[in-house]
C-alpha cells in the first residue's frame, strides 16, 4: 500500500471514529440531561415541601397511618395503574387491529409503557412517546401511513375523553367554589389548549389540501436548514405528500368502522377512570376518607396535572407536584394531607412508569442483541 493510500485510510478511520465519539455522546448528554432535571425537579418539591407546607407535618401524617389500609389501598393503587395502562394499550390496538397491524396485545402493552417512559423523561413532552411507539412498529410493519393514522387516532380519542371529563367537571367546580381569577384561567387555558390540538390533528388527518400544505412547508424548512445541495427538493416533498396521503386514507377507513371506534372510547375511558382512581385510592390508604366527596375536584386535578405533565414547557418533575399540592389546598384539603397525597401518586405515576420503563427498554436491547447475534452465527 502505498503511502497515499495509507494516508487516506488512516484519514477515514479518523473520520469514522470521531463520528462514533460523537454518536456517543449524544446519546449520553440527553440521559444526563433528563436526570439532572428529575433531580433539579424533586429538589425543588422538597423544597417547596419544606417552605409551605412542613416536613414536620407530613411526618405526622404519615404516622396516623394505619399500616394494614395503607398496604391494602396502595397495593391496589399499582394495580390500578399497571390496568390503566393495559386498557391503554387495548385502546390503541383496537384501532391497529382495524387497519390491518397485528400487533398483539403484549406488544401494544410494551410499546405503550415504553412511549410513556420516554414521555417521563424527555425534558419537553409533545409527541416522543408517539415517535417511539411509531418507529418500534414500523420495524415490523413498513406502512407509514396506517401506523400514523393508528396513533394519531389514537391520540385523538385519549384527549377527547380527558378534555370532556375536564370540561364538565370545570363547570360544576366554578358553581361549586369561588374560583380565583388564576385557577380560571388555568382551567380555560387547558380546555382550550386540549380542543385546539384536537382540531389540528382533525385537519391534517382529514383534508386532502392538508398534505400538500403541510409537505411545502416541511420541505422549505428542511431545505433552509440543510441546504438545496444536501437534498433534492422535489423528492422530498413527494415522499412527504405520499405519506400524509397514505395518513388521510388510513384515518378515513376509520369513518367506515364506527363499532371499532366507539370501542376504542370505551377502552380509552376505562383507562383514564383506572389512572384517575390511583388520585382518590391514595387518600384511603392516608385514612383521609372525605375525599370520597371530592370526585369532581380529583378529575379537576388529574387533569390538570396530565395537561401540564404533556405541556412543552413541563419538567419530568417540580412543576406537577406543586401545581397539584396547591390545587388540593384550593379544594380545602389539608396541605400536610395534600402534599403527601402528592409525593405517593407521583410515586405510581411517575416513578414506577421510569422503573418499570426502564427495565422493559433494556429487556428489549438484550433480546434485539441475542437475536442479532443468532442470525449471525447462523448464517456462518
Amino acid at each position: 500500500m502505498s503511502n497515499r493510500a495509507r494516508y487516506l485510510v488512516n484519514c477515514r478511520d479518523k473520520r469514522e471514529g470521531e463520528r462514533i465519539q460523537a454518536g456517543s455522546r449524544m446519546k449520553k448528554y440527553p440521559l444526563a440531561l433528563s436526570i439532572a432535571l428529575m433531580v433539579a425537579g424533586l429538589l425543588a418539591f422538597i423544597f417547596y415541601l419544606y417552605f409551605f407546607v412542613g416536613i414536620s407535618d407530613i411526618i405526622e401524617v404519615f404516622s396516623r397511618v394505619n399500616p394494614y389500609n395503607y398496604s391494602l389501598f396502595y397495593s391496589i393503587t399499582i394495580i390500578a395503574m399497571v390496568l390503566s395502562m393495559l386498557f391503554y394499550a387495548m385502546s390503541w390496538n383496537t384501532l391497529l387491529r382495524a387497519l390491518s397491524i397485528d400487533t398483539g396485545l403484549k406488544k401494544a402493552f410494551i410499546y405503550c409503557w415504553l412511549g410513556n417512559f420516554v414521555d417521563l423523561i424527555v425534558p419537553i413532552e409533545t409527541v416522543s412517546g408517539e415517535i417511539v411507539r411509531a418507529y418500534l412498529i414500523h420495524r415490523d410493519y413498513k406502512d407509514a401511513g396506517r401506523i400514523a393514522a393508528a396513533i394519531i387516532s389514537h391520540r385523538i380519542i385519549t384527549i377527547f375523553v380527558t378534555a370532556s371529563s375536564m370540561l364538565i367537571a370545570s363547570i360544576i367546580l366554578i358553581f361549586k367554589y369561588k374560583v380565583s381569577v388564576g385557577t380560571l384561567c388555568l382551567l380555560v387555558a387547558t380546555i382550550a389548549g386540549s380542543i385546539a390540538l384536537i382540531i389540528l390533528l382533525l385537519y391534517v388527518s382529514l383534508s386532502e389540501g392538508a398534505a400538500e400544505i403541510i409537505s411545502n412547508a416541511l420541505t422549505r424548512i428542511a431545505s433552509s436548514i440543510l441546504g438545496r445541495s444536501r437534498l433534492d427538493p422535489s423528492k422530498v416533498r413527494e415522499k412527504m405528500y405520499r405519506g400524509l396521503i397514505q395518513l388521510h386514507g388510513g384515518f378515513k377507513s376509520f369513518g367506515r368502522k364506527r363499532r371499532i371506534l366507539i370501542k376504542s372510547v370505551a377502552f380509552s375511558f376505562i383507562a383514564w377512570a383506572l389512572h384517575l382512581s390511583v388520585y382518590l385510592l391514595v387518600f384511603y390508604a392516608l385514612g383521609f376518607s372525605e375525599v370520597s366527596t371530592k370526585i369532581i375536584e380529583s378529575i379537576v386535578v388529574y387533569t390538570i396535572s396530565v395537561t401540564v405533565q404533556s405541556a412543552p414547557i413541563s419538567l419530568p418533575l417540580g412543576l406537577v407536584e406543586i401545581v397539584m399540592t396547591d390545587l388540593y389546598k384550593l379544594f380545602n384539603i389539608p396541605a400536610a394531607i395534600g402534599g403527601t397525597a402528592t409525593l405517593l401518586i407521583r410515586t405510581v405515576t411517575f416513578w414506577l412508569q421510569v422503573a418499570v420503563g426502564y427495565a422493559l427498554a433494556q429487556l428489549i436491547g438484550v433480546k434485539e442483541i441475542i437475536e442479532r447475534g443468532s442470525k449471525k452465527t447462523s448464517t456462518c
